[in-house]
């Protein structure tokens, strides 16, 4: 039966601090990188760094699967709304999901999330680089599906493999195009978790029932969020959760996975764009109030942490 490590029993740390799976590590000589800030229209966010090292429990631990993950809450430098700004907002819009209009939009921001990958350790390793996206009103927690004693699987984020050769680093982007599509991935999920269909569909569960649609909410939120399908590729399973209005990305949950010891690290830094035209980013370096961690833990029916 999968089961939690010793060491990662208890609730996830939501947002930034120690918690029972968070790691970091200053390697300095694995990951180098320069930050700058700009103006709020157009910035460089510092860089964010985090690892793990063979000292790490397991997240996960069972015959057939054993997951080592590390986490760090990623802020972006949004603007914290008025009470003005938000009255100002108008009517909540129909089949999001949403409690009300969104402050922002996935259309009033670019976002580049530049990376570099560190392997520290004598043997190559899969090294998964994990994003699991923030809105203004939900943070994306995907969790684990155990389906019975001999099988469980990781539910997606955006969820990214790389082989990282011993002693070496790989780097990379992911694009404006691509943040933009994590921004929907969460949106539809958002819509489809709090749909009546997803209801039904628990609350049968819930009561021992069978589920005669044969709808099943956890398969199709990883559908979603599975890298490979895009939002424009027409998938019978994606679009019809796709809302007509997509809150803008406020953070996310950057992670490393493994299913073995490493020592692996990771840097980033982000280039935000505010295109709103009306100031919804702020400096990094300013001490105005950014939007903050999302109130609300989003996560597929029946996940287990």
């Amino acid at each position: 039966m999968l089961r939690k490590s010793p060491a990662a029993a208890g609730p996830r740390a939501p947002f930034p601090g120690a918690g029972p799976h968070v790691c970091f590590l200053a390697l300095a000589s694995a990951v180098v990188g320069v930050a700058c800030s700009q103006a709020s229209t157009n910035q460089t966010t510092a860089p964010v760094d985090l690892g793990m090292t063979p000292a790490l429990t397991a997240y996960y631990n069972s015959e057939e699967l054993t997951l080592y993950e590390v986490q760090k809450a990623v802020q972006l430098p949004v603007k914290q709304p008025s009470a003005d700004d938000l009255a100002n907002l108008g009517a909540t819009p129909a089949n999001t999901g949403y409690p009300r209009a969104p402050w922002l939009l996935a259309s009033d921001e670019s976002l580049e999330v530049h990376y570099i990958i560190s392997n520290l350790d004598a043997q190559d390793h899969t090294v998964y680089l994990l994003i699991d996206p923030w809105n203004e009103f939900v943070r994306w927690d995907p969790g684990v599906t155990v389906v019975d004693d001999e099988t469980a699987a990781p539910n997606y984020g955006y969820d990214l493999p790389f082989l990282v050769k011993a002693m070496s680093r790989v780097q990379g982007t992911i694009t404006q195009d691509d943040m933009q599509e994590i921004a929907i991935k969460l949106a539809s999920v958002e819509n489809l978790l709090g749909s009546a269909q997803t209801m039904a569909a628990e609350a049968s569960a819930a009561d021992g029932g069978m589920n005669d649609s044969g709808f099943d909410p956890t398969g199709t939120a990883n559908n979603i969020f599975n890298p490979q399908n895009r939002s424009n590729g027409g998938d019978p399973l994606y679009t019809p959760w796709i809302p007509p209005v997509v809150a803008g990305l406020t953070g996310f949950d950057l992670g490393l996975r493994t299913t073995e010891s490493a020592t692996v690290a990771i840097e980033v830094t982000i280039d935000v764009q505010d295109l709103s035209g009306k100031n919804k980013f702020i400096p990094v370096d300013s001490t105005q109030a950014t939007i903050g961690p999302p109130p609300t833990v989003l996560s597929p029916p029946g996940a287990v942490f």
